[in-house]
């Protein structure tokens, strides 16, 4: 599915595409042969990111092949509340090189209180009231970060529905301590990470990385964006070596198995995902531990993409695991303005884990000296540890999608967590299904 960041449209207006041009076949509305330009000026809402406006032109050229596309063009320009930033570029196409799909992307992100909550889940304490609590002057699970990252893939075909990948991508991470007026910089967890090293200094100001990725994707879904059937399913190896001379590199493999079950017609589809992100050698810096292999712009587990319902990045760890499990039930199906409509509500459930935790002996000694329990023995306390950063993390909820000729879909999204030491609620306003 072409990736996407947390965005969508709240009036009706806009969401309907506002220009069709070169369209063949418009006695049909089934049938598009020429351009579809989406021009959408967009405001939208994320519990993690906050009240988000901006635009987006999106253009589909189908070529005979509608409903899915030929090329494919993104540009997204976002702003949130929450003082974040976005710039995205995409392209994607099967046609530019004959047998070989490619996809360009390039994308900045800028958030000067990016949500740092430590290694490994429950590990970490949650209290929202250190959480951007402007009136006490304390944002403790906040610091600067910004990044660019741009990427090329290439991807082509094995067998009927077995394809290859790979991916060249290229990384700038700039960190900082929290820097925002009313805050106080002295009272953030990445501070008591600095001092206890579990950040280290080599790392403390970001730095660049380069990654070479090779994969394999299983496709068997009878449209990308909106399947009613089949199986999508890749395997990738991510290799970062050391090539800025900063003392870090890393490999790491990622799996996904995504099934699509038709029950009884295309109204109602069972879909799930279960994944994989693991680290399989080197010594790898606390900015990239976040990064999910499988997604569009994504830190760690939690937030609209991965744990609907759970704080975005509260869980970062070596090795995860996750699910997410919903029912996709078509509520009505029109003809609209010389395009398909359909709607949808989509009840879910998600949950993750960490399998590995990252730097976790570094990190049971540090805090057992800075808890001072001696009263415990270490071992002891180092089981006790472990247990909290392998717990399971679970949230439940309900979507709605409204679904434009099969590939414009914008969605909100509320999920609730099961543990509070994992947020309130997550209140998402995002285009496409998560998977």
């Amino acid at each position: 599915m072409f990736p996407r960041r947390i965005i969508a449209t709240v009036l009706l207006s806009v969401l309907i595409p506002l220009s069709a041009m070169g369209a063949d076949g418009d006695d049909d509305p089934t049938v598009k042969e020429g351009l579809s330009i989406n021009l959408i000026p967009s405001l939208a809402y994320d519990s993690d990111f906050g009240l988000m406006a901006g635009g987006i032109i999106d253009v589909n050229f189908y070529g005979g092949l509608y409903p899915n596309y030929k090329h494919r063009l993104c540009m997204e320009a976002l702003t949130y509340s929450k003082h974040a930033s976005y710039y995205m570029l995409q392209y994607d196409s099967k046609y530019v090189i004959p047998g070989i799909r490619t996809s360009f992307k390039a994308y900045l992100d800028d958030n000067p209180l990016y949500w740092f909550y430590g290694y490994n889940g429950a590990v970490n304490d949650y209290d929202r009231n250190l959480n951007c609590n402007h009136k006490d002057g304390i944002a403790y699970y906040s610091m600067d970060r910004v990044f660019l990252n741009t990427r090329l893939e290439f991807g082509g075909p094995l067998g009927s529905y077995l394809d290859w990948t790979s991916k060249l991508s290229y990384w700038h991470y700039w960190i900082r301590e929290l820097n925002w007026e009313g805050y106080d910089p002295n009272n953030t967890l990445f501070r008591k990470y600095r001092e206890l090293n579990l950040i280290e200094d080599a790392e403390a100001s970001g730095g660049d990385v380069m990654e070479f990725q090779i994969g394999l994707k299983y496709d068997t879904r009878n449209i990308e964006a909106t399947p009613t059937n089949g199986i999508f399913a890749d395997f990738n190896v991510a290799f970062a070596p050391d090539i800025f001379k900063s003392g870090y590199n890393y490999i790491k493999l990622a799996a996904r198995f995504r099934q699509y079950l038709s029950l009884g017609s295309e109204r109602l589809v069972f879909a799930y995902s279960l994944a994989y992100q693991g680290t399989l050698a080197g010594n790898q810096p606390f900015y990239t531990q976040s990064y999910m292999i499988h997604f569009k712009p994504s830190d760690g587990l939690g937030g609209a993409t991965t744990l609907r319902g759970i704080l975005y990045n509260r869980i970062v760890g070596d090795d995860y695991a996750w699910g997410n499990f919903e029912l996709r039930a078509r509520m009505f199906d029109v003809n609209f303005l010389n395009r398909r409509v359909f709607g949808v509500i989509s009840p879910f459930f998600d949950a993750g884990t960490v399998l590995r935790p990252f730097r976790f002996d570094r990190q049971a000694q540090a805090f057992y000296a800075a808890d001072n329990v001696t009263a415990v023995p270490y071992d002891q306390y180092r089981s006790a540890l472990m247990d909290k950063a392998r717990e399971l993390h679970m949230a439940c909820g309900i979507g709605g999608q409204l679904v434009i000729d099969y590939n414009f879909i914008p969605s909100i999204t509320f999920g609730i967590p099961f543990d509070k030491r994992d947020g309130e609620y997550g209140l998402y306003m995002v285009l496409d299904y998560i998977f």
